[in-house]
């Protein structure tokens, strides 16, 4: 078999499975949620998937923070996914702005939950809840309203910790940010210039789905 053939076999879809089959699945308690959200909500294909929840974990786990920030909070999925990578004695902040969809499922699996104490729900405009949260947040995840995101992230740099960092989720918008013409694609290439630019941050945008941006203060 030639080496081309060999290439073309081994599509985008196929690796992603690969990783997939090779990833300790998420939590019993993660993986019936998302199987509730599927099944129940519309709109589930706004979930994270399940290697950017164990993104998630894994910096958590590497970083042990003591005040996390999840925007967005949909079904609840990853705000859970960061309590029970958090120590017992964190507290994760999970706003959306209005009861969305997912609202009713994400207080059930929190309330249920053995970590779903760490987590306070809050039901407010992202610009609002943000100015209203304490200093020295050391971990946060962007993961709402696409239009807002610089916005969101130049509320939440101020009160990031020293070691913080933030992670912006769909930064790529299926690939749309490389000839931006929806203005969601336009507002995250914005972003993405902005940040690449910002004199106070350094970043790594990951080609994961639709794209994840790290940043961390220098």
């Amino acid at each position: 078999m030639g080496k081309n053939m060999k290439q073309n076999q081994f599509t985008e879809q196929t690796i992603w499975q690969y990783c997939l089959d090779h990833t300790k699945p998420n939590s019993p308690l993660l993986q019936a949620l998302k199987a509730d959200t599927e099944s129940s909500v519309h709109g589930a294909q706004m979930l994270s998937e399940t290697i950017v929840t164990k993104l998630l974990q894994f910096f958590i786990k590497m970083q042990n923070p003591k005040i996390c920030v999840d925007l967005g909070t949909f079904s609840g999925l990853s705000a859970l996914a960061m309590a029970e990578a958090t120590a017992d004695n964190a507290l994760i902040y999970t706003i959306d702005r209005t009861h969305q969809s997912g609202h009713e499922l994400a207080c059930k699996y929190i309330e249920e939950s053995s970590v779903g104490y760490k987590i306070k729900m809050l039901i407010q405009e992202g610009i609002d809840a943000i100015s209203k949260l304490p200093d020295d947040i050391d971990f946060a995840f962007i993961d709402a309203d696409k239009m807002q995101t610089k916005c969101y992230f130049d509320l939440l740099l101020p009160k990031l910790s020293a070691k913080g960092m933030i992670i912006v989720d769909d930064v790529l918008w299926r690939g749309e940010v490389l000839d931006p013409v929806d203005k969601r694609a336009k507002a995250l290439d914005d972003f993405n210039q902005y940040i690449c630019s910002h004199p106070q941050v350094d970043n790594l945008i990951l080609p994961i789905r639709h794209g994840l941006h790290l940043v961390i203060k220098k």
